[in-house]
C-alpha cells in the first residue's frame, strides 16, 4: 500500500516493566485488524514477545516495530523493553519517532525508570503523551495517578479520555473532546488553556474571551503537543479493548506526522557541528539512520532504519557516511501489521528493514551519494557492571570473541574488551541480568558456553621511600661466562609522573652500550611488579655504579643485574598498592537518600555532593573501583530498583593496609596454584 509521509505517525511505546506496553500492542494489533487474534505474553501468543528469551522470561527484551493501519493512516509503533537494563533500545527508538507514549498502570505509580524515559523523550524533543492502563485493576486509582504525573511533569498533563470508575466497576472511558462524563468541562477548559499557550495571537484572543473556537482548538492542538504545551493523557483497558479506538483516532488526527514535526539536526561528515538540517521532505535527497541491528545466525545482519528525507527504491543503493562507501541494497521491507513484507520504495517517515548488509552498524547515517550528512548520535549510559569471561570448553577462544562482538554490535550498552592490564576478556553491561541474557544468547546462537568471574582490578604498585639496591650477576659454566653488576638508587615521584631513568655512571664502570640494558632490566620489573603482579608507576631510578668483565659481560648480564638490583631496592622502599577510584553519580528518589549514604560509607566511599531536583536526589561520590563491582545489585536492593548510577575513572589512591594485605595474599595464593599446575 502506497502512502505519503503525511499519513504516517511514528510512536515509541515506553514505560517500566508491567506498565502494559505489550498488552497494548496485542490489543491494538487486534483492534486495527492487523492480527486475527488477541494475543498475550502470559501464554506466549503475544505478537511482540517473539524471541525465545522473551517467551522464556515473559517480558520484552528487545524493541519490536509494528505498522498498524487506522483509517487512512499508518501507525508505526515501536514496543520497547520496560526493564532498565535494556534501556538502549528505548533510547534509540526515541530518536526515530515524532512522539512517545508513556504507559503507566492505574494501579501502580510512575516509576523512576518511566520518568527517566519520559525525560529522555523530552531530550529528544519529541511530542509526549501518557497512556494509563489497567483502570480495572484491583488497586486502580485514576485521580492519584493523574496527580502524581502532574506533580512530576507539570500541569501540561491533561486527560483526553478518562475512566468512568476505578477497579472492578470500570466499564468505559469518557471522551473529553466529545464532552462525555462529569469532568469533561473541567478537562476541556484545561486543554483549551494549554493549547492557547502554543501561539501568542491565539493566546491574546483566548485571554479576552476565555474560550477557543473548535476550529482553532483543532488547528493548534497538534502544535501544542509538538511544543510540549500539552501532554495528552489517555485511559485504555487493552484486555477488554476499551479506549483503544479513541486513542488511535486521536493519534491520527492530532499527533505530528513526519512532515509536521519539522527539521532534524545533522552535521557535515567529519564535523561535530550539527548545523545542517534534514527536512522531512519526500522530494529531497535520501537520508536515513540505523536505529536497531539484529545479527541472526541464519539470516545474517538485519538492520532497521528510519527514512528522514527523500525516498529510496528497492533496487537503489546509498552512501554509508561512517564507512565512506556506496552500498547496494538487496530489497526493502516494512512492517505491515505484525508481518514484515517487501516494498518497492520507502519515503520520508518510513521505518524499514534491510537484510544481509554486513557493513551496516547501529547508529549509521546513510544518504544519497551526493548529499552525505551525519545525524546527531544518540547518547547512551555507560555500562556499570562487568564480568571476566572464559569459554567453557578449550579451543573456543576465537569463537567467543567473535560471538560477543556480534552481540555488542546490536547493543550500544554492551561492551566487550580485552583488559590491557590484566589480559582478561571483560564484558560490561547494565546489570547482572543484562549480561546473563547476552551470555545465554551467545550460547543459543553461537553454541559457545562461558564461565565468568568478577574481573581483576588493575591495581598499580609504587614506592614511598628512597632506597638503594645492588646486584652482581655472575655465571660460570665452562667456556664463556656471564657477568654484570649494577648499583641503583630509587625514589618515589608524584602521582601520575610516571617512570624516569637517570644515568649517573662516571668513569666507565659500566660501559656506555650496557646502560640501556640496565634500563631494560628495570622496565621488565616495572611491568610485572612484586607485591601483586601489577605495574609499578611513579618511580625514579638512578644507576650510579657497577662493574664489568671484558670477556664475560654481555647485554643479558646487565639486564638481569638491572632487574634484580631494582627488586632489591624496591623491597626496601616500602612499596604500596594504588587502587583506581571512580567518580560516581547516583540518582534516587529522595526517600532513599539516607540508605544510599550509609551504604556508601561501608564501601569506603566519600560523598562529594548532593542536589535535589523534583523529588530526585543526585549524590556524587568517590568510591574505590573494587567496591563498585557489585554496586548495581546493591543499589537495586536498597531502592527496590528505583535508582540509577553512572561512574567513570577518577584517579589512583593508596590502598588501606588491611585491604592491601588481603590483595597480596590472594595474589600469592594464585601464584602458588599456577605453580602447582605447571
Amino acid at each position: 500500500m502506497a502512502h505519503r509521509s503525511a499519513a504516517i505517525r511514528n510512536l515509541a511505546l515506553v514505560g517500566s516493566s508491567s506498565s502494559g506496553k505489550t498488552a497494548l500492542i496485542d490489543a491494538l494489533a487486534f483492534v486495527t485488524k492487523d492480527s486475527p487474534r488477541h494475543g498475550n505474553s502470559i501464554d506466549g501468543t503475544s505478537v511482540s514477545d517473539t524471541l525465545p528469551e522473551e517467551k522464556e522470561r515473559k517480558q520484552t527484551l528487545n524493541s519490536h516495530v509494528f505498522g498498524f493501519h487506522w483509517e487512512d493512516s499508518l501507525l508505526n509503533i515501536i514496543d520497547t523493553p520496560g526493564h532498565a537494563d535494556f534501556l538502549a533500545d528505548s533510547l534509540a527508538s526515541l530518536e526515530v519517532v515524532e512522539a512517545a507514549l508513556l504507559c503507566v498502570s492505574a494501579s501502580g505509580r510512575l516509576t523512576f525508570h518511566g520518568r527517566r524515559l519520559f525525560d529522555a523523550a523530552k531530550g529528544a524533543a519529541i511530542g509526549r503523551a501518557v497512556v494509563v492502563t489497567h483502570p480495572d485493576g484491583e488497586n486502580a486509582h485514576f485521580e492519584d495517578v493523574l496527580l502524581s504525573l502532574q506533580e512530576v511533569f507539570g500541569d501540561t498533563v491533561v486527560p483526553v479520555t478518562y475512566p468512568d470508575a476505578d477497579g472492578a466497576s470500570f466499564k468505559a472511558v469518557h471522551d473529553v473532546l466529545h464532552g462525555d462524563g462529569p469532568r469533561a468541562k473541567e478537562y476541556r477548559a484545561l486543554l483549551e488553556e494549554r493549547v492557547a499557550e502554543a501561539d501568542d495571537a491565539i493566546l491574546a484572543q483566548y485571554l479576552e474571551t476565555g474560550e477557543l473556537s473548535d476550529a482553532d482548538f483543532q488547528k493548534y492542538l497538534p502544535i501544542a503537543i509538538a511544543k510540549e504545551k500539552v501532554t495528552p493523557l489517555f485511559t485504555v483497558c487493552p484486555p477488554k479493548e476499551v479506549g483503544l479506538r479513541k486513542l488511535c483516532s486521536f493519534i491520527r488526527t492530532y499527533f505530528p506526522s513526519p512532515a509536521a514535526y519539522g527539521p532534524r539536526a545533522a552535521a557535515k561528515p567529519g564535523s561535530s557541528e550539527h548545523d545542517q538540517v534534514v527536512e522531512a521532505d519526500e522530494g529531497g535527497p535520501f537520508a536515513a539512520r540505523v536505529f536497531k541491528t539484529i545479527v541472526d545466525p541464519y539470516v545474517g545482519r538485519v538492520s532497521w532504519l528510519r527514512c528522514f528525507r527523500g525516498s529510496m527504491s528497492a533496487d537503489a543503493g546509498f552512501f554509508n557516511v561512517r564507512t565512506g562507501k556506496h552500498e547496494k541494497v538487496a530489497g526493502l521491507q516494512v512492517r505491515e501489521g505484525i508481518e514484515t513484507k517487501p516494498v518497492d520504495k520507502v519515503v520520508a517517515g518510513d521505518l524499514f528493514v534491510i537484510s544481509k548488509l554486513e557493513s551496516l552498524a547501529f547508529g549509521d547515517t546513510v544518504t544519497a551519494d551526493a548529499h552525505p550528512l551525519a545525524m546527531k548520535p544518540v547518547s547512551f549510559p555507560a555500562p556499570t557492571f562487568s564480568l571476566a569471561v572464559n569459554p567453557a570448553s578449550r579451543g573456543d577462544e576465537q569463537k567467543i570473541v567473535q560471538g560477543l562482538e556480534k552481540l555488542a554490535a546490536e547493543d550500544p550498552t554492551f561492551k566487550v574488551q580485552r583488559d590491557p592490564h590484566t589480559g582478561e576478556l571483560v564484558v560490561s553491561g547494565m546489570s547482572p541480568l543484562h549480561i546473563d541474557v547476552q551470555l545465554k544468547r551467545l550460547e543459543k546462537r553461537y553454541h559457545c558456553g562461558t564461565v565468568t568471574h568478577p574481573p581483576l582490578v588493575a591495581y598499580k604498585e609504587t614506592v614511598t621511600l628512597p632506597a638503594e639496591g645492588h646486584h652482581r650477576h655472575k655465571k660460570q659454566s665452562g667456556g664463556r661466562g656471564q657477568f654484570g653488576e649494577a648499583y641503583l638508587r630509587i625514589r618515589p615521584r608524584d602521582r601520575g609522573q610516571g617512570f624516569l631513568f637517570v644515568d649517573k655512571v662516571v668513569g666507565g664502570s659500566i660501559p656506555r652500550q650496557f646502560i640501556p640494558e640496565v634500563e631494560k632490566g628495570v622496565r621488565h620489573f616495572l611491568d610485572k611488579g612484586a607485591l601483586a603482579g601489577c605495574r609499578v608507576e611513579d618511580v625514579e631510578v638512578e644507576v650510579y655504579d657497577g662493574k664489568y668483565h671484558d670477556v664475560d659481560s654481555d647485554q643479558i648480564s646487565f639486564q638481569i643485574a638491572g632487574e634484580r638490583a631494582f627488586a632489591d631496592a624496591f623491597a626496601k622502599a616500602k612499596p604500596i598498592l594504588l587502587e583506581p577510584i571512580m567518580d560516581v553519580v547516583i540518582r534516587v528518589p529522595e526517600r532513599f537518600t539516607g540508605d544510599v549514604a550509609s551504604n556508601l560509607a561501608t564501601l569506603r566511599g566519600r560523598m562529594t555532593g548532593m542536589e535535589m531536583l523534583g523529588g530526585i536526589q543526585t549524590i556524587t561520590a568517590q568510591v574505590p573501583m573494587k567496591e563498585m563491582q557489585d554496586y548495581t545489585t546493591q543499589l537495586r536492593s536498597i531502592t527496590a530498583g528505583e535508582g540509577s548510577f553512572e561512574m567513570r575513572p577518577a584517579h589512583f589512591e593508596p590502598v588501606p593496609p588491611n585491604v592491601q594485605h588481603d590483595i597480596v595474599a590472594a595474589y600469592k595464593a594464585r601464584q602458588e596454584q599456577a605453580h602447582h599446575h605447571h
